[in-house]
C-alpha cells in the first residue's frame, strides 16, 4: 500500500507544474493554409510577434480587446517567432491572450517575408491574401481593416 501512496503523493505535488508547462505547436505552411481554408467566410489575421518586441507588446492588447467584438467574423492567429518558447505562457497570460497562438516555423517566416515584427497578414472572407505588412497596426486601423475585409464577398 505504501508503494502506491508515495508515487501518488509525488504526482499530486508536481501536477500544477505539469499543467503550466504548456507547449506551443510549431506550424508550417500546410497548417496555416488549412487554418485559412477552415475559416473561409471569415477574415483571418496572422500576427507574427515576439515576447521581447515592444511594439508587439503594445499591439497584442488591441487584438485581445477587438477579438470579442469580431467573434464569428474575424479569426486572429498569433505566430510567435521567439527562439525560446519558455517565456510564452507567462507573456500570453499577462496579456490575457485568448486566441490561438503557435510557433512559426522557419519556412513560414520565409514565405511571409517576416523581417521585422510585428508583421501582420490578412486574408479576406474568400480565403485570399488581402494585406500584408510589417509594423504595428493601431486599434483604429485594425477596426478599419476588419470592417473593410468583412464587407467583401
Amino acid at each position: 500500500m505504501k508503494r502506491f501512496i508515495l508515487p501518488l503523493l509525488l504526482l499530486t505535488l508536481f501536477l500544477p507544474c505539469l499543467a503550466q508547462a504548456q507547449e506551443y505547436k510549431t506550424v508550417g505552411l500546410k497548417d496555416l493554409t488549412s487554418i485559412v481554408a477552415q475559416n473561409k467566410g471569415k477574415v483571418v489575421m496572422l500576427n507574427f510577434f515576439a515576447t521581447w518586441c515592444p511594439p508587439c507588446r503594445e499591439e497584442i492588447p488591441d487584438l485581445v480587446s477587438l477579438a470579442p467584438k469580431y467573434e464569428g467574423k474575424v479569426v486572429i492567429v498569433g505566430l510567435s517567432v521567439d527562439e525560446d518558447a519558455s517565456t510564452l505562457p507567462a507573456f500570453l497570460k499577462r496579456l490575457k491572450v485568448d486566441y490561438p497562438v503557435y510557433r512559426a516555423s522557419e519556412d513560414v517566416i520565409r514565405a511571409f517575408n517576416v523581417r521585422t515584427i510585428p508583421h501582420n497578414v490578412f486574408y479576406g472572407k474568400n480565403g485570399r491574401l488581402a494585406l500584408m505588412g510589417s509594423g504595428m497596426v493601431s486599434k483604429k486601423e485594425l477596426t478599419e481593416i476588419f470592417d473593410s475585409l468583412g464587407e467583401q464577398k
